[in-house]
């Protein structure tokens, strides 16, 4: 019998055929991981916000200026560059049916017991893998609602 042998053009073609199978699935799995990656930090940062919004509403509720208790939810933000600018405090006399912004009364929001209040905070996040996926940013936004006591 007689040994057969592979030419040696037909094994370089073989060799680079893997080459381009491995290039390629190297890709995706680098493109798949930055996904993770990025979705990681959008969850931490959507927690980090919502902890603001709570904090900030919390504060509202028992009757802290509305200074204070932007200042609160800024303080709460760590991790994230957060400006009072991004929190808006509202109070509603209806149980929620209309929202009108909370004002101050002394040292004291304007809020009396039994208002609803809610606390919005909004953030941008820059997204780490925008020069794979399009757009730069992504709003966050998280909401509170508490009872003025």
């Amino acid at each position: 019998m007689r040994k057969q042998t592979i030419q040696p053009s037909l094994r370089r073609c073989r060799r680079g055929a893997a080459l381009i199978e491995f290039v390629i699935v190297v890709s995706l799995l680098i493109l798949m991981l930055f996904g993770i990656i990025e979705v990681g930090l959008l969850f931490k940062d959507q927690a980090t916000i919502s902890q603001a919004a709570r904090e900030a509403a919390r504060s509202a509720a028992v009757g802290s200026s509305t200074t204070t208790a932007k200042s609160r939810a800024v303080n709460t933000a760590a991790g994230i560059t957060l400006a009072t600018s991004n929190v808006t405090l509202e109070k509603s006399t209806d149980n929620g049916a209309t929202w009108t912004t909370l004002g101050d009364s002394g040292s004291n929001n304007d809020a009396v017991a039994g208002n609803l209040i809610r606390a919005t905070v909004t953030y941008n996040h820059s997204l780490v893998t925008s020069l794979i996926y399009t757009g730069g940013t992504k709003t966050l936004t998280a909401k509170m609602i508490m009872r003025r006591e």
